[in-house]
């Protein structure tokens, strides 16, 4: 059952759908062991639509169309939902984080071992709230797992 909107708590209920969408996204990745990028757009009433994101679509034109849905339509919030390649430092003066950080290399120009397939969901909405959940996928021939849920809280905001 999804989360019931309350327009007189947008933040609290947004907050909520990330978490209901996190835990339908792994339903659904744990059955099917691929999840398709999604975006769910929300209204200052509630939840108004859901977008598919073309397979192979580079992420900097997902961000960029989410920008433009945001402006044109007067959005409250997006929850973009996929799988994506990420990369977890491995100690604290990583340099590898600095280069990415700045441009100067992507995380899937890594070598595979350098870099971890994840389930990603980021919220980010109006008030400034967001978070970043990621469940690292886990492949050992024809079985796939999850692992631990790292959650990102208030991380900048790349949208609004």
């Amino acid at each position: 059952m999804n989360p019931l909107w309350n327009p007189l708590n947008k933040q609290a209920s947004i907050f909520k759908w990330a978490e209901h969408l996190h835990q339908e996204s792994k339903r659904v990745f744990l059955a099917d062991k691929t999840h398709a990028h999604l975006i769910f757009s929300f209204k200052d009433e509630g939840p108004v639509g859901i977008s598919p994101v073309p397979p192979k679509t580079d992420h900097a034109q997902i961000y960029e169309a989410i920008k433009r849905a945001i402006k044109d339509n007067d959005l409250y919030g997006v929850i973009h939902v996929g799988e994506c390649w990420a990369y977890f430092p491995r100690h604290k003066r990583d340099h590898t984080v600095a280069q990415i950080m700045d441009g100067e290399i992507k995380v899937s120009e890594l070598k595979d071992e350098d870099k971890s397939e994840v389930l990603y969901l980021r919220m980010e909405n109006r008030d400034g709230g967001c978070v970043v959940y990621l469940d690292e996928i886990l492949r050992n021939g024809g079985n796939v797992t999850l692992g631990d849920r790292r959650t990102l809280n208030g991380e900048k905001r790349n949208w609004f």
